[in-house]
């Protein structure tokens, strides 16, 4: 039972109307602050409890993407619904009804209602998302200690008993189940089928888990000795380098599947080089414009190839999401390595200054 009531008194809208909160905000490439901004007077609002942080955040502190300034980072994001007015228009993919105190992990993006995706088939072409586009003074982004939910969000009720270090996984893992779902339909990964996994950062990590879910063996390429180290240690086999990977692609005739989450022109370069006949390459690692690389197409058509890229993250895939988070047996929790209180943090660019080996994430309870 939740300890939030719709009958108590709202000590935000009622008690402090004008009040502020600290939030961590970003002025440009490398600059990101402590400011303060209002809180609403009205409207949904979540009290945040964890928020990840995510490669994309890193790639826009570092100026690799350009987004409108300034701006909240933050959109991996799971908190309570501490404010609910009746005319709130959240979206919920459970039949029940919302409810004030409801633990729930939003999608970020949402759906503007007016371009051709949206009056088409519901994919939105314009969809503004949290922590990564909207601009304005408002509390639209994950570091901070509420976020207000505009009208046409999504969320999805996250299970009471279900541990931080695992569901701050889900989004994440939601963008790699909706590759798969681009790849291989409803079902993700087709039930024995092994793969490779250039990369462990959380990408990584999720596609490995996605594969093992599905009975397959994982095998994952990370240069990093560190991070290598946190894959064998959850139970996954582990190269060196795509040298090494290439000698077992020669042993079994290639890898039928590849997931390219290390993020750079070269490793999707190699994955193509790794699979097997007719395999697939799914590319959800070059987020960030980071140069070309020469490939030979001959190659993808006389060896029947596909590759898959993904950059949308479907609704109806959360829900799975939280679920596989919740059920492997893999210890997400070991690959948390770095856990930063936000109301101890002075200088928020700590956040991305130090690489993490595993998963970063931010608490506000």
């Amino acid at each position: 039972m939740s300890s939030f009531s719709s009958t108590s008194v709202d000590p935000i809208a009622e008690q402090r109307p004008h009040a502020s909160v600290r939030v961590f905000e970003l002025h440009g490439p490398g600059a990101i602050a402590v400011a303060h901004r209002p809180l609403p007077a009205a409207g949904a609002l979540m009290r945040v409890e964890t928020t990840g942080v995510c490669g994309t955040d890193h790639h826009i502190w570092a100026g690799k993407i350009d987004v409108p300034l300034p701006q909240l980072l933050g959109h991996e994001v799971i908190g309570r619904l501490e404010r609910l007015p009746a005319d709130h228009a959240l979206v919920c993919s459970s039949p029940d009804a919302l409810a004030e105190g409801d633990r729930v992990l939003i999608a970020p993006g949402v759906p503007c209602g007016e371009c051709a995706g949206c009056l088409g088939d519901g994919r939105c072409l314009d969809r503004p998302c949290y922590g990564l586009t909207m601009t304005g003074d408002g509390l639209t982004g994950g570091f901070s200690p509420y976020m207000q939910l505009l009208p046409g969000t999504r969320v999805f009720r996250v299970p009471e008993g279900l541990a931080p270090a695992r569901v701050v996984f889900a989004e994440p893992m939601a963008c790699v189940l909706s590759a798969l779902r681009k790849a291989y339909g409803p079902r993700y990964v087709p039930a024995g089928l092994g793969g490779l996994v250039l990369g462990f950062g959380v990408i990584g990590l999720c596609s490995a888990v996605s594969i093992h879910a599905s009975g397959g063996a994982v095998t994952v390429v990370e240069y990093d000795p560190t991070r290598r180290a946190l894959a064998a240690q959850l139970g996954f086999a582990t190269a060196a380098s795509v040298e090494e990977a290439a000698e077992l692609a020669l042993a079994r005739g290639g890898f039928p599947l590849v997931v390219d989450a290390a993020g750079t022109p070269a490793a999707f370069k190699s994955g193509l080089e790794l699979l097997a006949w007719s395999g697939t390459l799914v590319e959800i690692g070059n987020f960030a414009d980071l140069g070309e690389i020469a490939i030979k197409p001959s190659d993808i058509c006389l060896r029947d190839l596909r590759v898959i890229g993904s950059g949308e993250t479907f609704y109806e895939d959360f829900d799975p999401a939280i679920a596989l988070v919740a059920s492997t047996s893999v210890e997400l929790a070991r690959a948390i390595t770095d856990v930063h209180r936000f109301d101890a943090l002075a200088d928020p660019s700590e956040l991305f200054t130090v690489r993490a080996a595993g998963k970063a994430m931010v608490t506000f309870t």
